[in-house]
């Protein structure tokens, strides 16, 4: 995803990362991306072909309707709730990640189900909303292309506020792209259209999104 877009999915990925490091996460990994990239016919047959922008972000590319606020603000309250409340199930991928850290840190060597615990346990902390989501079969590209959409536009306050870089103005408009041209006109649409949810929005993001949630 473009660094211009604030994305809470880049930084679910990031703290599962840290958290995951004891499992070899930093080690240099061929993704099946990286895989099939050499075998592409467009890397074969000159310059790649840029996807689609839909391809190029999981954000929703056109405005926010009142339909997908509608569904993102249920499915975040069911989340929120179940934070506050969560169930065995719940604290169990918890109380089994602490554990998995602890004994990572007295030079334990994790398994491939401590991975998958200490996985699960990042999203019931930081992104509940996906668990809830999945329960509900929802439609999984379509949730978070919503929610990428709300949350790239209201800030979470349970995060540092991000900086906005060096560049000056003009340099930046000069070098948009396709896609940062078309998420800059959607978010300013989005921003305006969430005014009244936003903060119920903040609210929630503060309970759903909150780095202090995850287990240590």
């Amino acid at each position: 995803m473009p660094d211009s877009l604030p994305s809470r999915w880049r930084l679910l990925a990031g703290v599962a990362c840290v958290a995951l490091t004891l499992a070899g996460c930093g080690r240099s990994q061929t993704t099946p991306a990286s895989e099939g990239a050499e075998n592409s016919p467009s890397i074969r047959n000159g310059a790649p072909k840029e996807a689609p922008l839909e391809l190029q972000t999981e954000q929703k590319l056109d405005p926010l309707t009142k339909d997908d606020v509608a569904l993102y603000l249920r499915v975040m309250r069911a989340a929120a709730q179940r934070v506050q409340n969560p169930a065995a199930e719940d604290k169990a991928a918890l109380e089994g990640a602490k554990k998995i850290l602890a004994g990572g840190a007295a030079g334990r060597i994790p398994t491939p189900d401590d991975v998958a615990m200490l996985a699960r346990a990042n999203l019931v902390a930081t992104a509940m909303d996906q668990i809830v989501a999945e329960e509900e079969k929802l439609d999984a590209r379509t949730y978070r292309g919503i929610a990428e959409a709300v949350e790239s536009v209201v800030p979470n306050p349970a995060l540092p506020a991000a900086s906005g870089g060096n560049r000056s103005p003009d340099l930046a408009e000069r070098n948009l792209g396709p896609l940062e041209a078309r998420l800059r006109e959607v978010n300013a649409a989005n921003e305006k259209f969430l005014t009244p949810y936003r903060t119920e929005i903040q609210k929630l993001l503060a309970v759903v999104r909150n780095p202090a949630n995850l287990p240590k």
